[in-house]
Parts: C-alpha cells; sequence; structure tokens
C-alpha cells in the first residue's frame, strides 16, 4: 500500500543514516538519545502530516494508518491521538475514538479538540450524559465555543429530568390527612404505656431477650430492630485481566497496568505469542516492546519460563525493525540478556542467529554468544 511504501522509505532514510554516523566515530549514550528523540519526533510529523492530507482526501482508513504510525514514533502526542479519533469517527468507530480520545486527554487536559471529539463520539452511542460533561468541559476551556454551546442545549432539552425528592414536612402532613378517603373499617382503641429509661432494657445480649424484658415490666412497644455494623465496602481489583483482542484494546491496558508489575506480567502471560503479528499489525511502538522485553527479563527468566517464541513472533511483527531501532544502553543490556537465555533453553542455533541479526546484538562475547555464530 502507499502506507507501507512512505514507511519504508522513511525507515530506509533513518537507518542509512545511523550506518554512516556510526562509521564515523562513537557516540555520547546521552547526545545519541537526545538525536534519536529528535529524529523520532520528525518522523512523527511526516507522519502527522500525510495522514492530514489522507483525512482531507477523504480517505479514512489510510489516514488511521498513518497517525499510528505517528505514534510509533511519539507516543506521547496527544494531536496524532486526537487526529486518529478524528479519522475513527469518520469510519464510526465511535468506541475506539473514545479511547483515543481518551489518551488525548490524559497527555493534555486542556486540548478542546479532543473534548469536542470525544463528546461527538458518545453522542453518537447516544451517551447524552458523559456527551453534555464533555461539552460542558468545552465550554470551561473556550467559553464562546459555539459547537459547545448549541450540542448541550439539544442534549439537556432531551434527557428526562431526574425525579427530585422532597421531604415531607410536618405541615405536609397535615394537609394530606384531609386528602385522604375515609377508611371502611371500623376504628380500634390502642392503649399507650409510659415508659421509663429504667424500665426499658436497651442493651439486648440476644436475639429476643429484649422483647422478653419488655413484657415482664409490662411494656408491648414494638421492638427496636438491631442495626447490624455493615463491614467496609469491598475494594474490587479494577486492573485489566483480560487477552486483548487488539491493538486498542492492549494500548488501553497496558496504561492502566505499567506501574503494576506483576500483574502487567500476568497479562503478558496469557497473551500467545504467535498472535504477535495480528495483535500489533503496524502499530508496535518502541517503548511497548521494550516494556514486553523488559518482562520477560525479569519475570520469564527467574521462573525458567520459556521466551524464544515470545522473541521470535515480536520479530514478525510489521514495526518490529523500527521499534528496536531505538535501544539504549540498558536496553540493549536486556535483549543481549534474553537472547543468550533463549540460546540455553532451545536447541536452534539457526534460530538464536537470526535473533541476534533481528535484535542487531552487536558485542557477542558479552553474552556468551560469540561460539553461536
Amino acid at each position: 500500500s502507499h502506507v507501507e511504501a512512505f514507511h519504508k522509505a522513511v525507515v530506509s532514510t533513518q537507518s542509512t543514516g545511523e550506518e554512516e554516523e556510526y562509521e564515523e566515530e562513537e557516540e555520547d549514550p546521552e547526545e545519541q538519545e537526545e538525536r534519536l528523540a529528535k529524529q523520532k519526533k520528525m518522523h512523527a510529523s511526516y507522519y502527522k502530516e500525510r495522514g492530514n492530507d489522507c483525512f482531507k482526501e477523504g480517505k479514512w482508513e489510510e489516514a488511521v494508518e498513518y497517525y499510528t504510525l505517528g505514534l510509533g514514533s511519539d507516543a506521547l502526542n496527544a494531536i496524532l491521538f486526537a487526529n486518529r479519533a478524528m479519522a475513527l469517527l469518520k469510519l464510526q468507530r465511535y468506541a475506539a475514538a473514545i479511547e483515543d480520545c481518551d489518551c488525548s486527554i490524559e497527555l493534555d487536559d486542556q486540548y478542546t479538540k479532543a473534548y469536542l471529539r470525544r463528546a461527538t463520539a458518545h453522542q453518537q452511542l447516544d451517551n447524552k450524559t458523559q456527551a453534555i460533561a464533555d461539552f460542558k468541559k468545552v465550554l470551561e476551556l473556550e467559553p464562546e465555543n459555539k459547537m459547545a454551546q448549541s450540542s448541550v442545549k439539544k442534549l439537556e432539552a432531551s434527557v428526562e429530568p431526574a425525579v427530585e425528592y422532597k421531604p415531607v414536612k410536618p405541615g405536609d402532613i397535615t394537609n394530606m390527612k384531609r386528602t385522604l378517603p375515609p377508611s371502611d373499617k371500623p376504628m380500634i382503641r390502642i392503649q399507650i404505656y409510659d415508659v421509663t429509661p429504667d424500665d426499658y432494657d436497651m442493651t439486648p445480649t440476644k436475639k429476643g431477650e429484649s422483647e422478653v424484658k419488655r413484657e415482664e415490666n409490662g411494656a408491648s412497644a414494638a421492638p427496636v430492630e438491631q442495626v447490624e455494623k455493615k463491614p467496609p465496602p469491598v475494594q474490587y481489583n479494577t486492573l485489566p485481566t483480560r487477552i486483548p483482542m487488539n491493538y486498542l484494546q492492549f494500548q488501553t491496558d497496558i496504561r492502566k497496568l505499567k506501574d503494576h508489575p506483576e500483574a502487567l506480567f500476568e497479562y503478558i502471560k496469557k497473551i500467545d505469542p504467535d498472535v504477535y503479528p495480528k495483535l500489533f499489525q503496524e502499530s508496535l511502538e518502541a517503548d511497548q516492546l521494550f516494556m514486553i522485553l523488559d518482562v520477560l527479563n525479569k519475570f520469564y527468566i527467574p521462573n525458567n519460563l520459556p521466551v524464544y517464541n515470545e522473541l521470535y513472533y515480536l520479530t514478525k511483527v510489521k514495526r518490529f525493525n523500527m521499534a528496536v531501532m531505538f535501544k539504549t544502553e540498558r536496553q540493549q543490556l536486556c535483549v543481549g540478556q534474553l537472547v543468550e537465555y533463549a540460546a540455553r533453553t532451545v536447541d536452534d542455533k539457526l534460530g538464536i542467529i537470526n535473533l541476534i541479526k533481528s535484535y542487531n546484538i552487536m558485542d557477542l562475547s558479552k553474552y556468551n554468544l560469540k561460539n553461536i555464530v
């Protein structure tokens, strides 16, 4: 497709530049990280512009693909998330648009367009309350926004007003008595007893004891209900445990799991490695790749779990070559340790050689891999 061709051209340009620079001199790690960060921003800008062009031409699917590629280079870009949400709205994929708007707002809670697009998506799904809330947030940020003003009026007019509870006042009871129809049943005389605090035991020790004591003292007042002390509400675990069916689900889940390493490990472990290419398609971001590799290194190796299939199928994801290119020194160490561990656990010399090439491991002697090649 046109998107794939453009992406390959960008990657080709990037890799050529890196080879020339590597041949010239060894670069300082901090300078390298800064250069790569700028390069990623530049690529994200390219993809965003191409996505915008496709959007203007009505090519919504291609626009989504370009914005997704842009997010692969700059995962913290609120505008890219909001732009992809707009394209998803055109494709009537409203739930996905809401998720992208959530990401955009989390990155920039003052970004008006993200609220507008999320409100529109909620409106299409008939989530009127959420839509009103988002349109009102837009008016907080831009009080003169005409679209938000008119949308709030229309939505509020279409929402049924909630029934307001009004407590009954003493005077109201008197008035209510007058409106009640007379009863046909004969009236019954009820004898009233005066009960002093000494005659009335308010501290029953077991069920029914208070009623017995009141009867012995000549009091026949209605028994006092024992109020059981309710336990505190149960705090349910809200971390996602599902197996993701698509990239958007994965992206949403890991944002909630990133600060919970053990839960993230259990989540990653549930995903069959052979579905990685289908799950990520062209959306794998560098930080997500190294997050998975970090989980493999910190949890799979200590628990003697196999990692070869995970490493192999990650290389089959379309954007793997671009994502793995941006490695810090710590990430390079992580990758080397994983391939070294895989080499000890599988009898597939050719497979390990391919992993070494795919993950671009340079210093083989450092990881006891020199004798394999």
